[in-house]
């Protein structure tokens, strides 16, 4: 399994609401997503960073979905926030949720 991690530098002024806004208005379109298992969004306490933490079969999975198109839809919905991304490799997933 392979984790791609995005951290999103958020503009100065936004509210906890701005961000929850986007958070939803995209978590739909990553149902059904191709290799994907699982996607969690994360924000900064002081509400100046996301990120968004993907759980992939692999990480050609990965280089798939992440192309210009979805380069470019996250940079408007994060309105062009600077933006990074660090790949892991996942050997080992502890469920803690025996009902999962």
């Amino acid at each position: 399994m392979h984790i791609v991690i995005w951290k999103y530098a958020i503009m100065e002024g936004k509210s906890r609401q701005d961000l929850l806004d986007a958070i939803n208005g995209s978590a739909p379109d990553y149902q059904g997503v191709p290799g994907l298992i699982r996607k969690y969004y994360g924000m900064a306490k002081d509400l100046r960073s996301v990120v968004e933490v993907y759980l992939w079969k692999s990480k050609a999975d990965a280089d798939r979905f992440f192309n210009p198109e979805w380069d470019g839809e996250t940079s408007r919905r994060w309105e062009s926030a600077p933006m990074t991304r660090q790949d892991y490799e996942a050997p080992v997933i502890v469920e803690n949720d025996p009902k999962r």
